[in-house]
């Protein structure tokens, strides 16, 4: 149905903490502001700052450092670049820990095999937080649509949104308005014991979510999603106020739990419940609270409506319902 709605996160369950290091700057010019209580510096042109391993690149660059002689918290004081290393180098700054900086142009990150592109960066330090926004520079304007913001990507799959909010020290990253497509296949999980699950050779579906806001929180596995769900993959469309996506410490996902009111719209079928649960190694929807399926006039209610997407079973238990069959007949005639 939905396919590894958590691809995007599963992969920084086993990452590491950011080290506790300083930035690490570089650029062609460096200005400092000459009043000595502003304490800031303006780096232009090819601006690159290093954290661990955490890279941040763009046009432009304000940072603002810490007061002088003050040891950062548990950390090495910066390092100069050596002169081996790509990029100029700049003038000994005393040893000055950059504690915020901003970062306007072109902005690129880099961490641990995760890219994002914006506009606009801010990171704090003290916060540990990278909040990236503004149009996303790496794509041409002919091509922004929906992808018009800062853009997360990791591997074949990219989460866009109006903000992007990295929190270093976790993994967990907050959207604001996400728009997270996916192209993987629904990943490696098996039906049966040694048994590959059915359709696993089938083609790769695109799957396209929307929402108002998205939280991936890497230490339990969890990426929910809140405020106007909507998900599409084919001719399936699920609508809902929250959705968890759950996910193994293998990163493949294991269910969807929807919540608040669903509503699912396959072809000329329509399901609508209290709540659902989409079991991805069956590929299989269960609506529970007072679910209604509705096909082509006829409406069956029950305790429990078990939809298979694949074969386009349905199970219901306890049902009751009503049949229209003179539209059955008009079928049977069309044959």
């Amino acid at each position: 149905m939905i396919g590894p709605l958590c691809a995007l996160v599963a992969a920084v369950a086993g990452r590491s903490q950011l080290p506790q290091e300083p930035v690490v700057y570089s650029a062609e010019r460096l200005t400092i502001d000459p009043d000595p209580r502003a304490r800031r510096v303006l780096l232009e042109e090819h601006v690159r700052l290093e954290r661990g391993d955490l890279v941040v690149t763009g046009d432009r660059a304000v940072g603002e450092l810490a007061p002088p002689g003050a040891p950062p918290r548990g950390q090495k004081r910066p390092r100069r670049r050596s002169s081996k290393q790509a990029g100029p180098v700049l003038p000994d700054t005393g040893g000055d820990d950059v504690r915020r900086f901003t970062v306007d142009g072109h902005v690129h990150v880099e961490r641990q095999g995760r890219t994002a592109d914006g506009s606009h960066a801010e990171y704090d330090g003290e916060k540990q937080t990278l909040l990236l926004t503004g149009v996303n520079d790496s794509l041409p304007p002919a091509a922004h649509g929906a992808m018009a913001g800062p853009i997360l990507r990791d591997g074949h799959e990219t989460l866009a949104g109006e903000r992007i909010l990295l929190h270093l020290e976790n993994d967990d990253v907050d959207v604001v308005r996400p728009r997270l497509v996916l192209h993987r296949s629904e990943g490696p999980a098996q039906a049966g014991k040694g048994k590959p699950r059915e359709g696993a050779s089938q083609p790769v579906v695109p799957v396209r979510v929307e929402a108002q806001s998205l939280k991936l929180d890497a230490s339990r596995r969890v990426a929910r999603f809140s405020d106007d769900v909507v998900v599409h993959r084919g001719d399936v469309t699920v609508r809902g106020p929250l959705m968890d996506a759950r996910y193994d410490k293998a990163g493949d996902l294991t269910q969807l739990l929807l919540s608040g009111g669903v509503e699912l719209l396959e072809g000329e079928r329509r399901a609508t419940g209290k709540a659902a649960v989409y079991d991805a190694s069956t590929r299989k929807v269960v609506l529970t609270g007072n679910p209604t399926l509705y096909d082509r006039g006829d409406q069956l209610a029950g305790e429990r409506i078990e939809m298979a997407l694949d074969s386009h079973e349905v199970k219901v238990d306890r049902a009751r319902g009503r049949i229209r069959p003179e539209v059955h007949e008009k079928e049977e005639g069309a044959r």
